[in-house]
C-alpha cells in the first residue's frame, strides 16, 4: 500500500555506540527481497530518497502520540556495501538515560525503521512470482522496540561490522521469531480463517494482509464486519492502488528528454529514465505499451508499426518539435513586438475595437444640488486575422539514424521563421505608404500633419530634436479633441544607421559644465529593428511604450506558432506542418512621434 507506512526491522550494532555525543550506526535497509502475501517485496538500495531523512524522528515503538516518545533524530544516511547506513543521535534526557545504557549493554538490540513506497513497479521473474520493486521510497522514522517490527515486518540481520574471513550475512531478508511468537506465514494464516470465520472474503483478508496487520488488529477487522452484517449496513472495503503517471505525463516526460537529448539542461525525475533512450528505443517502448509485440522486429519495421498505430509515436515528435519551435520564436522575437499591443481573437473575421475618450472635466454642483449627465467620444480600428505557414519533414533516414539535430535544426529555422514573419508585418505596417503608416478610423495614416506627429525634415537625434518630438506628444490630444492625455515618451526606435547615434545620445557622461548636461540620460531605451533599415536609414521614432501605436492579434487558444505533423507520402518519413494565425493593424497615433526625410501624404490612401 503505496501511501501507508510500512515497517521493517533494522540491524543495530551496540560497538559502534559512541558515548561522548551519544550516537549510534545502524543498517536501515540492505536492499534484500522479502516474501509479502502475493508478492515479493524488492526495496532497490540505489531507489531510496535520502534527501530528506536528516532529522527524521527515533521513536519508541513507533509511538507517535507523544513528544516524550521521540528519543532522538537520524542525523545522517549513507549508502555502503549495498546497505543503507544511518547515524542515529539520542537524547541526553533523563529518561532516555536507562535506554542508552541497555543499548551499551546489548540488552535493546532491535530497531525497526517505517518507510513509504511512493511509486512501484510490477514485473514477474523466472519462477513465474509477481516482483513488485519499489521506484521510489523513502524512509520517515525510526524505532527502538523490544522484540523488532511487528509480526508482518521483516528483519535485516546484516551486522554493522565484519570480521575478516567471517561469513557473510544472508542477502535474504529473515525472521528470527521468538519460540512463542507466530512466523508471517501462520500470521497470514490465522488472520484469514479470522476474517472467514467473520464471513468475510478473502479480498478482505488481502486487504489485511498487505496492511502489516497483527492478529488483534485482525480480529477487531472481524468484529467490525460483523458488527456492520447484524444491522444490514455493508462494511465499506477500499482496496487501493498505485497509480503511476498518466500517458500525457509520461509522454510529457519522453518529451522532455528528447529536448534535453539536443539542447542540453537537467531532466526531471520522470524525464530522467528516457534520457538515453534513441528514436527507436522510444518507438519499441510505445508500442509494447499499446500492445503490439516487437520482439524479432528490425528497426525500420518497428517505426513503421509506431507511425501507422495507435501509439503515442507521432505526438512524440510533434510535442518535441514544439518544444524547439517555440524557445526559438521567442528568441528571434523583434523589438517591436514588446511596443505592440497584444490581443485575441476567436475568429478570422474582421475585429473592431472600440477606444472609449477620456471623461470631461468635473462640473461644478448647482446650488439645488443637481449633477449633470456626461457622454464620452470614441474612437474604432479595425483588424484581422490572417494564416501563415509551412512545411518540414524528418526523413526515414533521420528517423532510423537518430538523427535529433536535423530535426531540432528544422523546428528551431520554423520558430526563427515564424518570428520573423511577425516582425516583417510589423515593420510594413508601421512603414507603409512611404512611412506613413497603417490608415486610421479617422481615415488619416498613422503618421500625419493633422495628427501632430511627424517631422519630415530629416533631423538628427539630438537634445532640440527629441525635445521638440516630445513637446508635440505630451500635448496630444484625447478622443474628444480637447482633454490633455499627458503622452510620457520612453523609448527611442531607430534603424542600424542611427543606433550608435542614438546609443551616445543616451549614454550617461560625467558633464563638467551645466550646458553639457544631457536632460535625456537614464530616461530613453534604445530599440533597433533591423527591417527599417530598408525602408529608410535616416527615420527614426520617438515612442511611449504605454501607448501602441499598432495592434499584434493572435487566434484565442493558439498564440504564437503551432505544429502538427503527418506520416510522410509512401515513405517513411513524418511531415511536420508550422502555421502563424497573426494580424496586425492600427491602434493609436498618440503615442508615436516618427522623424525622417519623407514627406506624409495628405491623403488616407496615399
Amino acid at each position: 500500500m503505496p501511501n501507508s507506512l510500512q515497517l521493517r526491522a533494522a540491524s543495530l550494532a551496540p560497538t559502534t555506540f559512541n558515548a561522548d555525543d551519544n550516537t549510534i550506526e545502524v543498517v536501515i535497509s540492505t536492499g534484500a527481497d522479502v516474501q509479502r502475501a502475493g508478492f515479493i517485496e524488492r526495496l532497490p538500495v540505489a531507489n531510496a530518497d535520502l534527501r530528506n531523512i536528516a532529522g527524521a524522528p527515533v521513536l519508541d515503538a513507533h509511538n507517535q502520540g507523544s513528544t516524550r516518545a521521540v528519543l532522538g533524530v537520524i542525523q545522517k544516511a549513507w549508502r555502503k556495501d549495498g546497505e543503507i547506513r544511518a547515524l542515529l543521535k539520542l537524547s541526553s534526557r533523563d529518561d532516555v538515560a536507562g535506554l542508552v545504557q541497555d543499548i551499551k549493554d546489548g540488552i535493546v538490540r532491535n530497531l525497526s525503521v517505517g518507510y513509504r513506497v511512493s511509486r512501484w513497479a510490477d514485473s514477474t521473474d523466472s519462477k513465474g512470482n509477481r516482483v513488485r520493486t519499489a521506484v521510489a521510497w523513502a524512509i520517515h522514522e525510526a524505532s527502538f522496540v523490544p522484540i523488532g517490527a511487528d509480526s508482518g515486518a521483516t528483519v535485516r540481520s546484516n551486522p554493522m561490522t565484519k570480521k575478516s574471513g567471517a561469513t557473510p550475512a544472508p542477502e535474504a531478508d529473515v525472521i528470527d521469531a521468538p519460540a512463542n511468537e507466530s512466523t508471517p506465514m501462520q500470521t497470514r494464516a490465522e488472520i484469514r480463517e479470522i476474517i472467514k470465520r467473520a464471513g468475510g472474503t478473502p479480498e478482505q483478508a488481502d486487504e489485511l494482509i498487505d496492511a502489516d496487520s497483527t492478529v488483534e488488529q485482525a480480529r477487531a477487522a472481524a468484529y467490525d464486519l460483523m458488527t456492520a452484517r447484524s444491522n444490514r449496513v455493508p462494511a465499506p472495503i477500499i482496496r487501493t492502488r498505485e497509480l503511476g503517471p498518466s500517458p500525457e505525463q509520461t509522454r510529457s516526460a519522453r518529451e522532455e528528454a528528447l529536448a534535453v537529448r539536443i539542447g542540453g539542461g537537467t531532466p526531471s525525475d520522470l524525464a530522467r529514465q528516457f534520457v538515453a533512450f534513441s528514436l527507436v528505443d522510444h518507438a519499441r517502448d510505445m508500442l509494447e505499451a499499446a500492445g503490439v509485440r516487437t520482439r524479432g522486429m528490425n528497426v525500420e519495421s518497428i517505426l513503421t508499426r509506431a507511425m501507422h498505430t495507435t501509439s503515442d509515436f507521432p505526438e512524440l515528435l510533434t510535442g518535441t518539435g514544439a518544444r524547439m519551435l517555440k524557445p526559438a520564436y521567442e528568441a528571434a522575437s523583434s523589438p517591436l513586438v514588446a511596443l505592440a499591443r497584444k490581443v485575441t481573437a476567436s475568429d478570422f473575421r474582421t475585429q473592431s475595437m472600440l477606444q472609449l475618450g477620456e471623461m470631461p472635466m468635473l462640473g461644478k454642483v448647482t446650488e439645488s444640488g443637481e449633477i449633470k449627465s456626461v457622454s464620452r467620444g470614441e474612437a474604432k480600428e479595425s483588424w484581422a486575422l490572417d494564416t501563415y505557414g509551412s512545411i518540414f519533414s524528418l526523413s526515414r533516414k533521420a528517423l532510423i539514424n537518430d538523427d535529433l539535430n536535423a530535426f531540432a535544426d528544422f523546428a528551431s529555422a520554423a520558430g526563427q521563421a515564424a518570428a520573423n514573419t511577425v516582425a516583417d508585418l510589423l515593420v510594413t505596417s508601421l512603414t507603409q505608404s512611404s512611412g506613413a503608416g497603417p490608415v486610421m478610423g479617422d481615415t488619416v495614416r498613422l503618421f500625419h500633419t493633422s495628427h501632430g506627429n511627424i517631422n519630415s525634415d530629416g533631423v538628427a537625434i539630438d537634445e532640440g530634436s527629441v525635445s521638440g518630438a516630445r513637446v508635440a506628444m505630451m500635448t496630444q490630444k484625447g478622443v474628444d479633441g480637447q482633454t490633455i492625455i499627458s503622452v510620457r515618451p520612453d523609448t527611442l526606435v531607430v534603424p542600424p544607421s542611427l543606433l550608435t547615434q542614438a546609443e551616445k545620445f543616451v549614454a550617461s557622461i560625467q558633464p563638467n559644465e551645466t550646458s553639457a548636461v544631457n536632460p535625456f540620460q537614464g530616461k530613453l531605451a534604445v530599440v533597433c529593428e533591423p527591417r527599417l533599415e530598408v525602408v529608410s536609414p535616416w527615420d527614426w521614432y520617438l515612442a511611449d511604450s504605454r501607448m501602441a501605436a499598432l495592434v499584434l492579434g493572435g487566434l484565442a487558444g493558439n498564440e504564437g506558432p503551432q505544429i502538427a505533423s503527418r506520416d510522410g507520402f509512401d515513405v517513411l518519413g513524418r511531415e511536420f506542418r508550422v502555421t502563424l494565425d497573426v494580424g496586425v493593424g492600427p491602434n493609436d497615433w498618440r503615442g508615436w512621434f516618427r522623424m525622417g526625410g519623407h514627406t506624409d501624404s495628405n491623403s488616407a490612401g496615399e
